[in-house]
């Protein structure tokens, strides 16, 4: 099946998915807000009108990277951006300024978006370049830990647990792709596990959590009050939906409906059958970021397309697994869908980066050193004999 735009290269499935969750995600986020902002003295289209302005230029800014930086650039732009997001989220803590126990925003913005887009960049500069010692120490775990190191250090002192064990998983996976050597992987993420669970069970909310979601039915239910509406609110939509606007648990049952539990509103208006298309769109738009990453002309647009479609589906599955009561409450928006804010935008940079690795003219910039096992026809080793011989 061809899924490119003729003049361009881009992936045109993976255009149109996005376009679609972009603006399925408008009606939902008005329906799940409207009540909570005229409860909150505000007019009803409120949120609406701040998520169409990021929606909006999210979209532009996906259209922009997509058709006009080569994703190349990102080898250097990626340790400009990992500097931003590093300084924003450490002024972020310094100011003070938090929210249900976490200094997570500055100037209206979560600035660990921008560091964990940077990281995950970095990271995957790193490992193209590391050839044939991908499996040393140097290249398994010195080099991709500092950059993770710095990220995992500022996410513990906001504290964004769920966001440091989310960007875990995409390391891993990376890594994987990358062919590093396991035998240290699993030393370091088996030393990682203990002291990772310790910290979880000795902090306060996050504790709370566990133990709600852990209790036996009926126990602890301020705790877990989210997620007990949340299911309450699927279980209410059944197979066709209450109908659009007329879902009841956005009306002061669920808090943060517009952005953590909105696919609990989507499911209680628009029933099995609506969540399930939502269900395939994202399925589609994930075989399609993989698709990207297993066609890249080189290495590092291979990593770094892994590293963002991974991003996203981890998103994704914590926001849903939350609202079915599969993990324990927490803060993450689905992707296109809640509430505009820095993940939005996130999500269309992600996007705009894939389109752009999935056209067939870019990355031509990229250097990278030969690597055994590296097929003959890749860009890589084009331009690793290129430079060997001079031209």
């Amino acid at each position: 099946m061809e899924n490119t735009v003729a003049n361009t290269g881009m992936n045109k499935l993976l255009l149109v998915v996005v376009l679609l969750l972009i603006c399925l995600g408008v009606p939902i986020v008005y329906t799940a807000s409207a009540h909570f902002a005229v409860s909150h003295g505000l007019p009803a289209e409120y949120y609406l009108q701040k998520h169409l302005i990021k929606a909006v230029f999210g979209l532009i800014l996906m259209l922009g990277l997509a058709r006009f930086l080569d994703y190349g650039h990102w080898v250097w732009l990626g340790r400009i951006t990992f500097f931003v997001g590093v300084v924003l989220t450490i002024a972020a803590l310094v100011s003070g300024h938090g929210v249900k126990g976490a200094n997570r925003w500055i100037l209206g913005i979560q600035p660990s978006e921008i560091m964990k887009l940077g990281m995950l960049i970095c990271i995957c500069g790193k490992f193209s370049q590391a050839g044939d010692n991908i499996k040393s120490v140097a290249c398994t775990i010195v080099q991709p830990g500092i950059f993770f190191g710095i990220t995992a250090f500022l996410l513990i002192l906001q504290p964004n647990y769920s966001m440091l064990m989310m960007l875990s998983m995409v390391v891993i996976c990376v890594m994987l792709t990358a062919g590093v050597n396991y035998k240290y992987l699993a030393i370091t993420i088996g030393a990682a596990i203990p002291p990772g669970i310790i910290m979880l069970l000795m902090t306060g909310h996050s504790s709370k959590r566990i133990q709600a979601f852990t209790a036996a039915e009926g126990e602890m239910v301020a705790s877990n009050w989210q997620g007990e509406h949340a299911l309450l609110a699927l279980g209410n939509g059944g197979f066709s939906g209450t109908g659009f606007g007329m879902g009841v648990q956005k009306l002061g049952y669920l808090p943060e409906v517009h952005k953590d539990v909105i696919y609990a509103v989507a499911g209680e208006e628009f029933g099995f059958m609506g969540t399930f298309f939502l269900l395939v769109l994202y399925a589609v738009l994930f075989a399609q970021g993989f698709s990207i990453a297993r066609q890249s002309s080189t290495r590092f647009g291979k990593y770094l397309a892994v590293a963002l479609t991974f991003s996203l589906f981890f998103n994704f599955l914590v926001h849903v697994c939350v609202c079915v009561g599969l993990f324990p409450t927490t803060g993450q928006p689905l992707p296109f869908i809640s509430f505009g804010g820095t993940n939005l935008i996130y999500s269309c940079v992600a996007v705009g980066i894939l389109l752009n690795i999935s056209r067939s003219n870019t990355g031509k910039m990229i250097k990278e050193p030969y690597m055994s096992g590296a097929s003959l026809e890749s860009s890589a080793y084009r331009n690793y004999e290129f430079s060997r011989s001079g031209v």
